[in-house]
Protein backbone atom coordinates (compact mmCIF):
# COMPACT_ATOMS: atom_id res chain seq x y z
CA UNK A 1 0.00 0.00 0.00
CA UNK A 2 1.26 3.50 -0.90
CA UNK A 3 0.72 5.75 2.12
CA UNK A 4 1.24 9.51 2.38
CA UNK A 5 2.06 10.59 5.92
CA UNK A 6 1.71 14.36 6.38
CA UNK A 7 3.11 15.12 9.84
CA UNK A 8 5.27 18.04 10.98
CA UNK A 9 6.37 16.50 14.30
CA UNK A 10 9.52 14.60 13.29
CA UNK A 11 9.42 12.19 16.25
CA UNK A 12 5.78 11.31 15.59
CA UNK A 13 6.44 11.00 11.85
CA UNK A 14 9.40 8.66 12.34
CA UNK A 15 7.44 6.45 14.75
CA UNK A 16 4.45 6.13 12.41
CA UNK A 17 6.77 5.66 9.42
CA UNK A 18 8.61 2.80 11.11
CA UNK A 19 5.35 1.05 12.08
CA UNK A 20 4.00 1.33 8.54
CA UNK A 21 7.27 0.09 7.00
CA UNK A 22 7.33 -2.88 9.41
CA UNK A 23 3.80 -3.71 8.27
CA UNK A 24 5.03 -3.84 4.67
CA UNK A 25 3.70 -0.53 3.39
CA UNK A 26 5.51 2.05 1.24
CA UNK A 27 5.25 5.21 3.32
CA UNK A 28 6.13 8.70 2.03
CA UNK A 29 6.77 11.37 4.68
CA UNK A 30 5.76 15.00 4.16
CA UNK A 31 6.54 17.68 6.80
CA UNK A 32 3.96 20.16 5.50
CA UNK A 33 1.07 20.63 3.10
CA UNK A 34 3.16 22.25 0.37
CA UNK A 35 5.48 19.24 0.10
CA UNK A 36 2.51 16.87 0.01
CA UNK A 37 0.69 18.87 -2.70
CA UNK A 38 3.82 18.94 -4.86
CA UNK A 39 4.15 15.15 -4.70
CA UNK A 40 0.41 14.39 -4.87
CA UNK A 41 0.30 16.00 -8.31
CA UNK A 42 2.82 13.40 -9.52
CA UNK A 43 2.04 10.24 -7.52
CA UNK A 44 -0.99 8.36 -6.28
CA UNK A 45 -1.56 7.08 -2.78
CA UNK A 46 -3.85 4.42 -1.34
CA UNK A 47 -4.18 6.21 2.01
CA UNK A 48 -3.35 9.61 3.50
CA UNK A 49 -2.51 9.95 7.18
CA UNK A 50 -2.92 13.63 7.88
CA UNK A 51 -2.00 15.73 10.90
CA UNK A 52 -4.76 18.12 11.96
CA UNK A 53 -2.38 21.08 12.39
CA UNK A 54 0.51 21.71 10.01
CA UNK A 55 2.93 24.64 9.83
CA UNK A 56 1.58 25.95 6.52
CA UNK A 57 -2.06 24.81 6.53
CA UNK A 58 -4.59 22.75 8.45
CA UNK A 59 -5.45 19.12 7.88
CA UNK A 60 -9.06 19.93 6.98
CA UNK A 61 -7.91 22.53 4.43
CA UNK A 62 -5.47 20.05 2.92
CA UNK A 63 -8.20 17.42 2.74
CA UNK A 64 -10.42 19.95 0.94
CA UNK A 65 -7.61 20.54 -1.58
CA UNK A 66 -7.28 16.78 -2.16
CA UNK A 67 -11.01 16.37 -2.75
CA UNK A 68 -11.17 19.35 -5.13
CA UNK A 69 -7.95 18.80 -7.10
CA UNK A 70 -7.15 15.12 -7.14
CA UNK A 71 -9.62 12.88 -8.89
CA UNK A 72 -9.56 10.04 -6.41
CA UNK A 73 -11.66 9.07 -3.46
CA UNK A 74 -8.81 8.24 -1.16
CA UNK A 75 -9.31 7.24 2.47
CA UNK A 76 -7.90 9.70 5.02
CA UNK A 77 -6.98 9.17 8.66
CA UNK A 78 -6.47 12.23 10.85
CA UNK A 79 -3.96 12.38 13.68
CA UNK A 80 -4.10 15.07 16.32
CA UNK A 81 -3.11 15.92 19.82
CA UNK A 82 -6.33 17.89 20.18
CA UNK A 83 -8.84 16.34 22.52
CA UNK A 84 -11.62 18.81 23.17
CA UNK A 85 -15.22 17.78 22.56
CA UNK A 86 -15.53 20.42 19.82
CA UNK A 87 -12.50 19.04 17.94
CA UNK A 88 -13.84 15.51 18.02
Amino acid sequence: MQIALVEDDSAQAELLHSWLKEAGHDCHLFPNGKAFIYDAKRHTFDLIILDWMLPDTTGPDLLKWVRENIDWEIPVLFTTGRDSEQDL
